[in-house]
């Protein structure tokens, strides 16, 4: 058994975004995660300040400090020969669909976009906005990046939260919104004209008619104590995620990062200590509002968390931290899982008691 640090604590946080939903799930619904129900049934419940992955990525990485933007970590770790200098923003490539009088939004995630397109479409862009001091890059096919010279004064929307929605009243806001919106629409139509989308209507595929500008920001070096997250000191930190807001995060901070194994395998129990874990799956299937998919990712995930609380028993961990990335996390230490006298509920009470 490992001994247990006096001075700090063996902590696995894993942040789970999409536990919540929002999914309109019948209170009867049978969800087979007997673990996991326990340990929220057991855990205690606080008050979690982020709001999304991205708001709760930066908060653990950045609290109490000036970083607040996703842009430049997601970048660096899509582009690492990327010099890390200058304001950059996410200009991710999207589908607009006419929905009566306004415009839904579908991201990249179901485009299928190959990294020729994609090339093809920046080097027409960057040549329409050369006098405008904007250049987009493409690391990856379906994430794209837009460099500026001088940061535009905007608030803006992350792009999961216009995933399937109507476009208006999410657009950026800010003094520079109306000069910012004329552009967009600049590229909107450069992109209508593009062969890219020619070729892929022809071939019946959605146009990749619009890019979502969100999350600018510069490159600032993260807390390197980590304060929002109770490490123990004595061992090694460690970030297991899929997500490249993670990866650039880990990155500047000086940590180890690594991805995620496949969730078909069972992690050992060593991987759990003084690790941050980012599970993706459940978020995906509340973006597509799928709720079987949703299901059957809670229901894959429950030997993970299993294997969370062996750690747990066995002393190599001190605490389990389980956060929605929507408002609600719940801690769970050594000995919570013995009380026996806590009435164990099914996930779908914790969706339909989830803050709207």
């Amino acid at each position: 058994m490992v001994k247990p640090n006096p001075e700090s604590r063996i902590v696995c946080e894993l942040l789970i975004p999409g536990l919540l939903g929002p999914l309109a799930l019948p209170p009867d619904q049978h969800i087979d995660t007997p673990v996991l129900d326990r340990l929220l049934a057991r855990g205690e419940r606080a008050q979690s300040p982020g709001t999304d992955l991205e708001s709760t990525l930066l908060g653990r990485f950045g609290a109490g400090s000036d970083i607040a933007a996703s842009a430049p970590y997601c970048l660096a770790a899509d582009a690492g020969d990327w010099n890390r200098t200058g304001y950059c923003m996410h200009a991710d490539p999207v589908h607009l669909r006419a929905d009566r009088d306004l415009l839904r939004l579908f991201d990249a995630r179901h485009l299928g976009i190959e990294i020729a397109e994609a090339q093809t479409l920046i080097a027409e862009l960057n040549h329409h906005f050369a006098s405008d001091g904007l250049q987009f890059s493409a690391p990856t096919a379906s994430r794209w990046y837009l460099h500026c010279e001088r940061p535009p004064a905007l608030q803006t929307r992350p792009l999961a939260h216009a995933i399937g929605k109507h476009v208006d009243g999410l657009l950026p806001t800010g003094p520079d919104a109306a000069h910012w919106a004329s552009l967009m629409n600049e590229a909107q139509m450069l992109l209508f004209q593009s062969t890219v989308n020619q070729q892929r209507e022809t071939e019946g595929r959605p146009s990749i008619n619009g890019i979502w500008t969100w999350g600018g920001g510069v490159w600032l070096q993260p807390s390197t104590d980590l304060s929002a997250l109770p490490f123990d000191r004595q061992l090694p930190r460690q970030v297991f995620a899929e997500h490249p807001l993670a990866s650039g995060l880990a990155e500047a901070a000086g940590i180890s990062y690594a991805s995620l194994p496949s969730r078909r395998t069972l992690p050992p129990q060593a991987m759990f200590a003084n690790a941050l874990i980012v599970i993706e799956d459940l978020l995906n299937a509340v973006l597509d509002q799928d709720e079987a998919a949703w299901i059957t990712a809670a229901e894959a995930l429950d030997s993970w968390f299993a294997q969370a609380l062996n750690a747990l028993r066995t002393g190599h961990l001190d605490r389990i931290i389980i956060d929605s990335c929507h408002g609600v996390c719940w801690r769970v230490d050594r000995s919570h899982p013995r009380r026996f006298w806590r009435k164990t509920r099914s996930l779908t009470h914790h969706l339909l008691s989830a803050p709207g």
